[in-house]
């Protein structure tokens, strides 16, 4: 079975939460993404995951939802929950990942594709229809081969959507308001992927997993708190 690790941002964000009364990630945007890696590791930024996460038509994020409260088992001197069944399936393409990573506070869209004529450097804006975006929320751009991503917006930048429209947004960088000067269209096509959140944790296969269409793979993840006080669970 595959071990996951706990990444350095998720047991900081732990311990502010804890001890600093951090307000914790929302129960429901919790989501299990893959990635065409093996090169991630618990120092990776936030950024690296994203990059890397699947993009195929047919790949979406998977919601991560404990089914109970669980219970406390005396043998183990701990809390326990049922453990949650993830499983990927394709649907109509070929995929290939060796990385799942969980991910919270996330959003339930992983990425969308565009090309330079959506890319409109004299007003600073990124034409994508029905996009899901809301102001504020994170993305991170890459470019697909053979493409070049326009000057002004650097691959493996977190950005923010700053003043969206249905169908168009500029963006900022992190905390500010002021729009990125987008200086050219680039060439061919890119995708936004989806950058909000925090990887809690991760697990990496020992070699590269393909999936054809109809095959499915499934992560069993078990939940356990440990009970380090001297309770009994009564």
């Amino acid at each position: 079975m595959t071990q996951a690790i706990f990444t350095n941002a998720w047991i900081s964000q732990t311990a502010k939460t804890m001890f600093r009364g951090a307000a914790p990630p929302v129960s429901n945007k919790f989501y299990i993404g893959l990635a065409q890696t093996d090169s991630l590791s618990r120092n990776s930024p936030l950024a690296s995951f994203i990059s890397n996460e699947l993009s195929s038509a047919d790949y979406t994020r998977l919601q991560f939802n404990l089914a109970d409260d669980g219970g406390y088992n005396t043998n183990t001197n701990r809390h326990e929950f049922s453990p949650v069944t993830i499983t990927f399936t394709p649907s109509t393409t070929t995929w290939q990942f060796q990385t799942a990573f969980l991910l919270a506070n996330g959003h339930s869209v992983a990425s969308m594709g565009f090309s330079s004529s959506d890319v409109n450097s004299a007003t600073n804006r990124i034409t994508i229809s029905n996009h899901p975006w809301t102001s504020g929320d994170r993305l991170v751009f890459t470019a697909d081969d053979l493409a070049t991503l326009p000057t002004g917006i650097d691959a493996g930048t977190i950005y923010q959507v700053l003043s969206p429209t249905t169908n168009d947004f500029a963006l900022a960088l992190v905390n500010s308001s002021v729009a990125i000067d987008i200086q050219n269209t680039g060439s061919s096509t890119f995708r936004a992927r989806s950058a909000n959140g925090i990887i809690a944790t991760f697990a990496i296969e020992p070699s590269l997993i393909t999936l054809l269409p109809g095959q499915p793979h499934s992560y069993q993840i078990p939940i356990a708190l440990m009970n380090t006080g001297y309770v009994n669970g009564s």
